[in-house]
């Protein structure tokens, strides 16, 4: 009788496994507000090197997002921003950057213009959270294109003579 109770979940119990709860949510909030403080960091250093604002705001992503790159890389998952299957995370980054160069350019206040960027992509980011909005795929069954997963490599036992 106890398998037959588990067998007949429900679609809405299939949803509720599927919800984030506070832990999750709590480290979304973080990692959006740290996302959004180092696009918005980057994006200054590529004014103050004199770079035009497409270089400042291309260096406000990759500030932002090679982080968790580097996270990614060194804990063997798949990198974030490289594969689909999970949401958009270099938009909201550059997003954040775009506003911040947009009203430094029209001479908003500092506070103002971090203030805005960091709205921008704290709430691009909830919103690709909460959407499921994911980088466009298409079907790899049959092209032989597809993403490299990395295998941990196996050891061999020794022979011996």
């Amino acid at each position: 009788l106890e398998w037959q109770k588990k067998k007949r979940k429900t679609q809405t119990d299939r949803k509720a496994e599927l919800e984030y709860d506070e832990l999750d949510g709590a480290l979304d909030t973080l990692d959006a507000i740290g996302l959004s403080s180092f696009a918005i960091i980057g994006a200054q250093n590529g004014i103050r090197a004199g770079m035009p604002m497409l270089v400042s705001a291309i260096c406000g992503m990759a500030t932002s997002t090679f982080g968790g790159l580097t996270r990614d890389v060194l804990c063997g998952r798949p990198v974030r921003i490289v594969h689909s299957n999970a949401e958009v995370y270099a938009a909201p980054a550059l997003a954040g950057a775009t506003t911040y160069l947009a009203g430094h350019r029209m001479g908003w206040t500092p506070g103002t213009r971090i203030g805005l960027a960091m709205a921008m992509c704290i709430g691009s980011r909830f919103i690709a959270v909460k959407q499921d909005v994911k980088l466009h795929t298409w079907d790899i069954a049959n092209d032989n294109l597809g993403v490299a997963v990395r295998k941990k490599p196996t050891i061999k036992p020794r022979q011996t003579i």
